[in-house]
């Protein structure tokens, strides 16, 4: 990667230093950066970066950078300025508990059903997180069934490991003990207890598909 991706380190980490590698007209690059951009169905971070807000973080088109969408206060900062900047964690941090709860649902949903199970993607937001998967069976996934598994999750407060499978550090894994491990290079939280308590509805999304939607109850 040209950015170093500090979330990868500590996605707890909300405010940092950097140095500008590029200015565009509206966008801004650093040789490191907490924000996470937009990928893996995770909305990209917003928040501040030398006093200028970031509205949204997205990967280069190369997918070696990562490149923040600016609102400029003032004038633009310069390459080769030092910049401190702020990760809006209100909304950074329910969207690390909801990506780790959409895992969980992904190991609810093969622990009740099997593991055959297909992923035809998904979103996280800061209100809930969904998960699309292939359906053929006349009924839909049972989502009571589902919550309570989800329930045993939590209360079994597990820790939560990310760890890279390769060389470089560019694929990740999330797993819990007893589970098969996930690939996935989003920010997560540290164990399942702290999702909080999670609900699960269910709807259908065309033929063969269903959509599976997380959130916190309550």
């Amino acid at each position: 990667m040209r950015t170093r991706l500090l979330h990868r380190e500590n996605p707890y980490l909300r405010d940092f230093e950097a140095t500008v590698v590029h200015v565009g007209e509206e966008t801004l690059e650093l040789d490191a950066s907490a924000f996470y951009a937009r990928g893996g169905g995770q909305l990209g971070d917003q928040g501040v970066l030398g006093g200028h807000r970031v509205l949204d973080t997205i990967k280069s088109a190369d997918g070696l950078g990562v490149v923040h969408g600016m609102e400029w206060n003032g004038a633009p900062p310069s390459v080769g300025d030092l910049l401190t900047g702020r990760v809006d964690w209100e909304r950074r941090y329910p969207m690390m508990r909801l990506h780790s709860a959409q895992h969980l649902l992904w190991l609810a949903l093969t622990a009740e059903y099997g593991p055959e199970q297909q992923d035809r993607g998904g979103e996280i937001s800061p209100d809930k997180a969904r998960l699309d998967v292939a359906w053929e069976a006349s009924e839909r996934p049972d989502a009571a069934a589902l919550t309570a598994r989800l329930a045993d999750l939590v209360a079994a407060d597990l820790p939560i490991e990310r760890y890279a499978t390769d060389v470089e550090g560019e694929r990740w894994e999330w797993a819990i003990s007893g589970h098969p491990p996930i690939p996935c290079g989003g920010t997560h939280i540290r164990s399942t207890g702290e999702t909080g308590p999670l609900a699960v509805t269910v709807k259908g999304k065309g033929r063969g598909t269903v959509r599976l939607t997380v959130s916190p109850a309550g």
